[in-house]
């Protein structure tokens, strides 16, 4: 692997994590109640987008992967279709700022995940950092905003869980990895209609054309392309690595709600939040530090 290689998968993931920043704020415009309807209707947006770009865009399928369930990326395609379900109730049911730095867990989830379950070595450092994080999400998981579903949280963390086998998983896809958190995303679709009995179907048509923008926008723009993106960096850089272009999100996305939508953090959120931030930091400066010294 080039020098290169590595710079190339963290600017790939930063503009991920970037563009992923912008989502909560979506999600919230849409003033969609059905948390599941929302899960519905951006996984079609997501895959039909793929779809459409693998139909129309035939160089594209060397990065994008084949836009259905293959016996390779099914692992990584079923985390990623539980994260996506997850993922939009915790936001739509609790703080954005509190759910997002619980999310932010996910590399430090990653790092134990792989040491437990698949014997991958992790320095002691990073262990320290991942325990630091963990205790962060605690602290923030202990906070409750008036006027919030408490089980937001724990959709959150499940999020978090989620997202981090999902990068794994999609590290050990040989192909093309850019479709995979869409070809998830009509998985999650496929289940809510199945598990609803097809009654969240029923309020599609109510739906105003400004909810439709914003889903639209959301689904068949913002979602394809950031996780696409992340998950495309796991190719070159590790999983645990690929969950820290998320903390992105954790520190644009409460901005971005605050200054649009004038929701502010609880104080446990800013306290977690500081102290898993502060872990993520110090870690990526260590290795950097080993980098500079190899």
């Amino acid at each position: 692997m080039s020098k290169s290689t590595p710079v190339n998968g963290n600017l790939i993931g930063i503009l991920g994590g970037i563009i992923l920043s912008t989502d909560s704020v979506f999600i919230r415009l849409m003033s969609i109640d059905n948390s599941w309807m929302i899960v519905m209707l951006r996984g079609l947006f997501m895959w039909g987008l793929v779809v459409l770009v693998y139909l129309l865009w035939p160089k594209s399928r060397a990065i994008l992967g084949v836009p259905w369930i293959t016996r390779q990326n099914a692992l990584s395609t079923l985390f990623f279709c539980v994260a996506s379900a997850c993922f939009v109730n915790a936001l739509n049911r609790g703080s954005i700022a509190t759910v997002l730095v619980i999310i932010s867990s996910t590399p430090f989830v990653s790092a134990i995940i792989s040491r437990l379950f698949f014997g991958t070595k992790i320095d002691k450092t990073l262990m320290m950092a991942a325990i630091a994080g963990m205790l962060g999400v605690a602290i923030v998981m202990t906070g409750r905003s008036e006027g919030h579903d408490p089980m937001a949280n724990y959709f959150a963390l499940a999020t978090a869980v989620s997202m981090a086998l999902a990068f794994i998983f999609a590290s050990k896809v040989e192909n093309g990895t850019v479709g995979l958190p869409s070809i998830g995303g009509v998985l999650a679709s496929a289940c809510v209609v199945a598990f609803t009995g097809g009654s969240v179907l029923h309020g599609v048509p109510l739906l105003s054309h400004y909810q439709w923008l914003w889903l639209a926008i959301e689904g068949a723009v913002i979602m394809p392309l950031a996780m696409g993106l992340i998950s495309l960096s796991t190719r070159f850089v590790s999983p645990v690595n690929a969950g820290l272009f998320l903390l992105l999100e954790t520190a644009l996305a409460p901005l971005w709600i605050y200054l649009f939508l004038h929701e502010a953090p609880t104080p446990q959120a800013i306290v977690g939040g500081c102290i898993i931030v502060l872990a993520v930091v110090s870690q990526t400066l260590r290795v950097k530090r080993q980098e500079a010294l190899a």
